[in-house]
């Protein structure tokens, strides 16, 4: 009988061990979240530039939430959604957190003001090594939200004291977003176990200007790691900047255009190609556009065998990238990278990290520069002897 008794446990622990599922636990207390809103999840596509909404909770207590996900070992976003909104991965506000192994974590903040307020406690965020670090980044969001305000309140009223104090702000937080970098990089070199390592290198530009460095640091991690959501996001990555390297040949797209015609790159074969990576957001491209719309004209003037196409990267909404188009009266071929449907973003194809960046392709369809648009410019204008 006893045998039999112990049988049965044993059957009921595993049958249970089974069928028990792994999963984060969020609790969340948030301001502003009223009854019907939501609480949407998403993850980022390995193979894409887009986030993909996997998890979302329709909240049934005012200012209270409860979401379970499957999703370890990855960036995740957090995106809370009034009645009757509807989920735009692109536009977005939400910072990124992390979520390693499986753990509860509490989520608070304050819905109207998401970005400067959400602050995730439990699981990794308490561990030793975070402690520091968490401390950091919540002054780096103060400082930069205090930053903001000053400087925006500055410019509405032309009150140059006020905006220097502001651009004190940022300076202060400058100053701790080089001790949060020293502290990340630490950590990695401990934690080579740990996915939220593999996330931190993602975005270590330092180590990527060497991918041989980059991909020993890579090596470094366990097994485990490298096939985890964040270890396969870098994987790509450096596959791509193999595959778009110096000397490769430059990888097709097929995408449509702001006029609404099919492009691909292999439909200019045998011309030289400036893909021009940049974004309406992005200041420095901006400032950059009307010395490649000097080039374009001149290049153009001379018939010159060359064709422009213009791709804009991680763009909030088209409305924005229009209007720069516009404004900035870009000429020639102009795509939008988050049009890419179910296949790689061109700008991940191209292993761009930065923007502004151009890539030369010759007519026989290699790279043959990658850099900043200042660089490159001069060297088109010594192959047209402009």
């Amino acid at each position: 009988m006893k045998q039999k008794m112990l049988l049965l446990l044993s059957v009921m622990i595993l049958f249970f061990s089974c069928t028990q599922q792994k999963q984060n636990v969020l609790h969340g207390k948030i301001e502003g979240l009223e009854v019907g809103d939501k609480i949407i999840l998403s993850v980022e596509d390995p193979n894409s530039s887009s986030w993909i909404a996997t998890d979302s909770t329709i909240i049934e207590k005012a200012g209270e939430f409860t979401l379970t996900t499957k999703v370890s070992g990855s960036s995740v976003q957090l995106t809370p959604l009034k009645t009757g909104e509807e989920f735009n991965p692109s536009d977005t506000q939400a910072p990124n957190t992390f979520l390693e192994g499986y753990a509860n974590l509490n989520v608070s903040g304050d819905a109207d003001d998401w970005y400067y307020t959400i602050k995730v406690t439990g699981g990794l965020f308490d561990h030793p090594d975070m402690q520091e670090i968490n401390h950091l980044t919540d002054s780096l969001r103060f400082l930069h939200k205090e930053g903001a305000a000053l400087r925006k309140k500055a410019r509405e009223t032309q009150d140059e004291e006020l905006y220097s104090k502001g651009e004190a702000l940022y300076r202060q937080a400058n100053q701790i977003a080089d001790i949060v970098k020293s502290l990340n990089n630490d950590f990695v070199k401990k934690h080579f176990d740990m996915a939220y390592s593999a996330d931190l290198l993602r975005y270590n530009y330092d180590i990527m200007k060497d991918i041989n460095k980059y991909e020993e640091a890579f090596k470094a991690f366990t097994p485990l790691v490298q096939n985890s959501p964040a270890g396969i996001l870098i994987k790509n990555y450096i596959t791509n900047v193999h595959a778009s390297g110096i000397g490769a040949i430059a990888p097709d797209f097929n995408l449509k255009s702001l006029d609404n015609q099919n492009i691909t790159l292999s439909g200019f074969r045998e011309k030289y190609i400036l893909l021009d990576f940049w974004g309406s957001w992005c200041g420095p491209c901006r400032e950059s556009s009307p010395l490649l719309v000097e080039l374009y004209n001149n290049l153009k003037e001379n018939e010159a065998n060359i064709e422009f196409i213009g791709i804009a990267c991680n763009e909030q909404n088209d409305e924005n990238w229009i209007a720069a188009v516009e404004s900035d009266k870009l000429a020639w071929i102009q795509l939008n990278d988050a049009h890419v449907k179910n296949t790689q973003s061109i700008q991940k194809q191209y292993a761009i990290k930065g923007v502004p960046t151009c890539v030369l392709i010759s007519p026989d369809g290699k790279i043959i520069y990658k850099e900043h648009p200042l660089k490159i410019i001069p060297k088109v204008k010594e192959i047209f002897g402009l």
